[in-house]
C-alpha cells in the first residue's frame, strides 16, 4: 500500500505516527497492568464479611485475625488493622477504617490519571496529524503549481490516516478509563460498607465482653453507714 508515493512503513515513520505508536504501546501496558491488579485483587466484601463473623463466633479474635491475613486481597488488609485495633472505640475504628481505605484507594487509581491522559492526547495528536498532512497536501500545490485530486489525495490521505490512528487509541483508551475508575470508585465504597460492618460487630462483642465480665464479678460487700451529721 502507497500513500504519496510512500509505503505504509515509511508513512509510519512520520514523527505524528511515531508518538502515536509509542502511545498506543504505553496505553496498551497501562490496560494490561490494571486488569492484571484489579484480578489479583478482587474480593467479595459481603461474603468477608460473613466469613469473618463465622470465624469470629467460633474462634475469637485469634482466629479472625488468622484468617484475614490469609486474604490476598485489600478487604484482608483492613481487616487485619481493624482486628489488631479491636480495642478501640468505634469512633477511632472509623477513623482508622477511612485512613485505610484511602491508602487502599490510592492503589486503585495508580496509573488511571495517566491513562486518561493518553486518551486525550491520542486524539489531539490524531488531529495534530490531520492538520499537518493538510499543510503538506497544500505544500504540493505550491511546489508542482498543480492542483488536482491526484496532488492532494496523498497528503489527505495521511492526515485521515493519522486521524484514524489517534481516534483508534483514543477511545479504547478512555473506555478502559472509566471502566478502571468505576471500579475503584465502587471497591472502595464496598470497603466502606465492610469496615462499618466489622466495626459494629466489634463493638457487640466488646459489649457481650463487658455483660458477662460483670456477671461473673463478685458481689460487693455492704457500704459503710453514711455520716450525715452536720457539718459547717
Amino acid at each position: 500500500m502507497k500513500i504519496m508515493g510512500k509505503d505504509l512503513f515509511q508513512v509510519m515513520l512520520d514523527p505524528v505516527m511515531l508518538v502515536l505508536l509509542a502511545a498506543s504501546v504505553t496505553a496498551l501496558a497501562l490496560v494490561i497492568e490494571r486488569f492484571i491488579y484489579f484480578r489479583r485483587n478482587r474480593c467479595n466484601t459481603a461474603t468477608g464479611v460473613r466469613e469473618l463473623r463465622r470465624q469470629l463466633s467460633s474462634g475469637g479474635l485469634s482466629a479472625g485475625l488468622q484468617w484475614a491475613q490469609n486474604q490476598n486481597s485489600p478487604m484482608g488488609r483492613m481487616f487485619v488493622q481493624l482486628l489488631e485495633n479491636a480495642t478501640l472505640d468505634a469512633e477511632e475504628l472509623a477513623d482508622l477504617s477511612y485512613s485505610l481505605i484511602i491508602d487502599e484507594r490510592i492503589k486503585f487509581e495508580h496509573l488511571l490519571g495517566g491513562m486518561g491522559t493518553l486518551a486525550n492526547a491520542a486524539t489531539l495528536l490524531g488531529l495534530l496529524g490531520t492538520v499537518t498532512g493538510l499543510i503538506n497536501s497544500f505544500n504540493q500545490i505550491s511546489v508542482t503549481k498543480q492542483a488536482g485530486p491526484d496532488v492532494v489525495a496523498g497528503g489527505i490521505a495521511v492526515a485521515l490516516l493519522t486521524t484514524a490512528w489517534g481516534l483508534g487509541i483514543g477511545i479504547p483508551t478512555l473506555f478502559a478509563y472509566n471502566y478502571f475508575n468505576k471500579k475503584s470508585s465502587d471497591l472502595a465504597m464496598q470497603l466502606e460498607a465492610a469496615a462499618d460492618r466489622v466495626i459494629v460487630m466489634l463493638g457487640r462483642a466488646r459489649s457481650r465482653a463487658g455483660s458477662k465480665a460483670a456477671e461473673t464479678a463478685p458481689a460487693p460487700g455492704p457500704r459503710p453507714a453514711e455520716d450525715t451529721g452536720w457539718r459547717f
